[in-house]
């Protein structure tokens, strides 16, 4: 079995630690966390520190982000490549992934997802518990649903979006790429990139 390193230890690095421990496939799981300090635990997990790049001469070879912020996680995740930690994704056992949908590399799934056929899901995403992406939708890399958030089928999210708990996409809706949609909205229509947005329908109020 493969070594885990997750990049974080605030909290959501530890609901990925809950995962990683559920999903049983990992004989040793770290903390890293320039932050803290070796020999420091959290939720009974050593947190190490100074430079990733010591994690692979530590035995460990797979990484995944535990980190909220889309820009930040991004970041982790190309340093996680550049010193050869390979991405993982991590699924919760209660989530459920059709067959034909795909998962990028270092994506997070928690519980009670579910991702429908033929639905595309980016590298290092999030899909925070209770996320619904039905068939066919495509969300970008390092995008973020956050709790409860509905895609119905056909929906596209670009990347670095970021969906707030419980909005709603209708069929063929578009989100672009570094947009916000604000929690409870819902998106009828496009919306362009760089933009923040939120009601129902939702409406466009600040551009970035």
């Amino acid at each position: 079995m493969a070594n885990l390193i997750i990049w974080g230890c605030g909290g959501h690095g530890r609901v990925i630690l809950d995962i990683a421990r559920a999903m049983g496939c990992f004989e040793k799981i770290a903390f890293y966390d320039d932050r803290g300090t070796d020999g420091q635990f959290v939720s009974g997990v050593e947190v190490l520190s100074g430079g990733i790049h010591r994690m692979a001469d530590l035995g460990f070879d797979l990484c995944v982000a535990g980190i909220g912020p889309n820009e930040i996680r991004a970041a982790r995740y190309h340093d996680a490549i550049s010193v050869k930690l390979q991405p993982t994704t991590c699924i919760h056992p209660t989530a459920w992934i059709s067959g034909r949908a795909s998962i990028g590399a270092g994506s997070v799934i928690m519980p009670r997802v579910v991702v429908q056929t033929d639905a595309k899901v980016g590298v290092n995403c999030i899909l925070n518990t209770g996320v619904i992406v039905e068939h066919d939708c495509q969300i970008g890399d390092h995008a973020h649903l956050s709790p409860g958030v509905t895609l119905s089928g056909t929906v596209t999210v670009g990347e670095y979006a970021h969906l707030g708990t419980g909005a709603i996409a209708i069929p063929g809706a578009v989100v672009g790429a570094r947009t916000i949609i604000g929690a409870g909205a819902v998106v009828l229509g496009q919306l362009p990139a760089n933009v923040t947005a939120v009601g129902i329908p939702a409406r466009v109020i600040s551009q970035r």
